[in-house]
């Protein structure tokens, strides 16, 4: 469906916080744009469940005093993707009687512009060059000239721009053979050439500085501004004498950063903006080093999109002061005007030196921040009937892509999404919002779907404390200190080394961990302190993944870490906890059936009162508790030795697959195939504690069937009150 459809012009009003997660007495600041005419009215909620369908429990939120509570004027907020750089100039005559050249690859052709790079005049008009189908451009001050060429996409073009009294004069070269490609003069610019400063992969909107238009997609390396004219017959590779260069932007210096460093006698030192991707391969790269640390002049080049977003960059309408006393839990800014509604969840931990709960639920805020605005390309006439009859979260992310995109998708040149951002709209991340047109359940995920536990405890009157991985990367194992328990979500994917060291520490030190999904502790990610709410992802050679980096682009830019599967960092989760992923297919779910082990009277109070062997042949996920992507133990990565399988899973709906690491050639199918299972294990730890894990997904999609009465609630509330009795 198209997206200007879908949406039918209609306002909106929406809005992200600060901060995903805050201590009691803290602080987090609510950002708001509202296309409508009239004000809106914000509140705070407390959020149980977040589940629309009419035979579950139900979008369960409730009011909770708070004093920003009122009205507020709408004002409709613009976003606006599309990574470049800009490089102010201390003097405005730098670049007259110079010589600027840059390197680029482009990625993607289109019958409209893409700017390279813009001077703009200190006064109005800029000196820009751009390049589209039938070839490049050059606009001096509203005139434009042109050079008929066809580029190729991914290879290496060299332009030299030289500036002087006489007019300008541009020369391109090819990398790979060093010939000229294309050449445009122009006449005299007296009087104009005074810039304030260069603009790298885009140009500013001609009404509003603050915006940018005509995103390059592609890559950019090595800018340079020489003395006088520097135009050559034919491109040699080599260095320019140190006293013809004025100014040299490498790309390679602080990749981690968003600082463009100028190594020449100026220091006009420069900004990225929307995060392009750093630590990416240049048109010096020789393929003799995989990591960019150890030869930054082959990776001193940047890949800019259209579609970047780091930052929405919106003023903030009114902030929360947290009382020292509210409890934790999770909760949401509620926002209201007209017919339009959307509540911003955010999780609110006990105040520093505040009495803990026993058990935590730890909330999977990287893997939301992965699939951020992932849009499934299912925005279908049955998404939107079952939506509206269900009255269902009503934004979709294939109907906002201005909010940018998750870890699955890719950019608009094909390349992968390798940033994502909690500074921005996050549709997935709310009560109500449907994946899937599930017909056997509720078609959730992620948040909303984690929200049948919370929605759970509430039910047993069970009291937890909430906590996220944000939380863990922050303060490490001391965000799990004095925790009996602490219970996973369904699909806590996405972790950094720090996240996993907490919760091994956690273990470590005596403390017992549920762990209630599948395909959990998969994929290494790096956070960093100069993008706070970002998070990066390099995915390998190997995994199920929706792409693959690009041949030597394995190492993240954020840390310089290898990153991939937490497998081939040798961090399997089998060691961790017991099982790791072995399949994925269809969102539907099957049944366990409990094993000969389960019987064993050492797990008597595990599955006291649970009647039969067959566990969840029902839920709200899947129409079963075992399904979607599952976990199996694998003593060959790591599983204890002493680790009890209690129950394995059977008789899948569907079309399932081994996943990509494990199938390897020539296993027979017969092999694979034994693979596809979920395994619901036990592991006894040195201290009493121990690891219960369920092996699936859609484990707590099965909680809240029969008002929460069914033997998949009875196992987890035997866990917990194992845990709660201190035995």
């Amino acid at each position: 469906m198209n997206q200007d459809q879908a949406r039918e012009n209609r306002p909106i009003l929406i809005g992200y916080t600060s901060l995903l997660s805050a201590r009691a007495g803290e602080n987090i600041e609510v950002k708001v744009s509202s296309g409508f005419s009239s004000d809106y009215t914000a509140d705070l909620v407390r959020i149980f469940s977040g589940d629309p369908n009419p035979n579950g429990p139900g979008v369960d939120v409730r009011p909770v005093s708070a004093a920003f509570e009122g009205t507020y004027r709408s004002v409709a907020k613009p976003s606006r993707p599309g990574s470049y750089g800009i490089i102010p100039f201390s003097d405005p005559k730098i670049a007259t009687d110079a010589t600027f050249s840059i390197r680029f690859q482009p990625r993607l052709l289109r019958e409209s512009p893409q700017v390279l790079f813009s001077f703009i005049a200190l006064s109005e008009g800029a000196v820009s060059i751009s390049l589209q189908k039938d070839g490049l451009n050059l606009e001096a001050f509203a005139e434009t000239s042109a050079a008929p060429f066809a580029f190729e996409l991914g290879r290496w073009y060299e332009l030299r721009l030289s500036i002087t009294s006489r007019g300008l004069h541009l020369v391109g070269y090819s990398v790979e053979t060093g010939s000229r490609s294309f050449e445009i003069k122009t006449g005299r610019l007296t009087g104009k050439a005074a810039f304030a400063k260069l603009v790298l992969a885009a140009t500013p909107q001609p009404k509003d500085p603050l915006a940018f238009t005509s995103f390059f997609n592609g890559r950019l390396e090595t800018p340079r501004l020489l003395r006088g004219a520097q135009l050559i017959e034919r491109l040699v590779e080599g260095d320019v004498p140190e006293e013809e260069i004025l100014a040299f932007w490498n790309f390679g210096v602080d990749i981690p950063t968003s600082t463009i460093r100028d190594e020449g006698p100026l220091r006009l030192d420069g900004t990225f903006h929307n995060l392009p991707a750093r630590a990416v391969r240049g048109s010096r790269w020789s393929g003799a080093e995989m990591c960019w640390r150890h030869a930054v002049d082959e990776y001193a080049a940047v890949h800019f999109h259209e579609d970047d977003l780091y930052d929405c960059g919106w003023e903030t309408d009114f902030s929360f002061d947290i009382p020292d006393d509210l409890p934790s839990g999770v909760y949401g800014i509620r926002l209201r005007c007209e017919n339009a509604e959307d509540i911003i969840p955010f999780f609110v931990r006990p105040a520093r030196h505040a009495a803990k709960a026993r058990v935590a639920v730890l909330f999977s805020t990287f893997t939301y921040v992965a699939y951020a605005n992932h849009p499934r390309s299912n925005l279908g006439a049955a998404y939107i009937e079952r939506r509206n009859a269900w009255h269902a979260y009503p934004y979709h992310p294939e109907e906002y892509p201005e909010f940018g995109r998750s870890l699955y998708n890719l950019h608009a040149d094909g390349s992968g999404v390798m940033f994502s951002s909690t500074l921005r709209p996050q549709l997935l991340m709310r009560p109500g919002y449907l994946a899937y047109v599930d017909e056997r359940g509720s078609g959730l995920r992620h948040f909303p779907a984690d929200l049948h536990l919370i929605a759970w405890c509430a039910a047993k009157d069970i009291a937890v404390d909430v906590v996220t991985d944000h939380d863990l990367e922050a303060e490490g194992s001391k965000a799990l200190e004095e925790y009996a328990l602490v219970l996973t979500v369904t699909h806590p994917e996405y972790h950094t080394a720090r996240t996993l060291d907490a919760i091994q520490s956690f273990l470590a030190g005596g403390g017992s961990l549920g762990y209630l999904g599948g395909n959990g502790f998969y994929w290494r990610i790096a956070t960093s302190e100069a993008f706070p709410g970002a998070i990066e992802i390099r995915r390998g050679e190997t995994g199920a993944r929706a792409w693959e980096a690009e041949p030597g682009e394995y190492f993240h830019a954020f840390d310089g870490r290898y990153g991939g599967l937490w497998l081939k960092n040798d961090r399997p989760p089998q060691r961790l906890v017991g099982i790791g992923m072995s399949a994925h297919g269809d969102f539907t779910g099957s049944f366990y059936r409990r094993t000969d082990a389960s019987y064993d009277p050492r797990f008597a109070w595990l599955f006291d009162g649970i009647d039969g062997e067959i566990l969840g042949d029902f839920g709200l996920s899947g129409g079963g508790a075992a399904g979607f992507e599952v976990d199996i133990i694998d003593s060959s990565l790591g599983t204890p030795t002493d680790v009890v399988v209690l129950a394995k899973s059977e008789e899948y709906l569907g079309e399932y697959h081994c996943v990509p690491e494990k199938a390897c050639w020539p296993q027979p199918l017969a092999w694979q195939s034994s693979q596809i299972r979920a395994d619901l294990c036990f592991i006894a730890k040195e201290h009493g504690n121990f690891v219960f894990s369920a092996g699936s997904i859609l484990f707590c999609g099965s909680l809240p069937v029969n008002d929460f009465k069914n033997n998949i609630s009875k196992l987890l509330e035997n866990v917990v009150r194992r845990c709660l009795s201190g035995r």
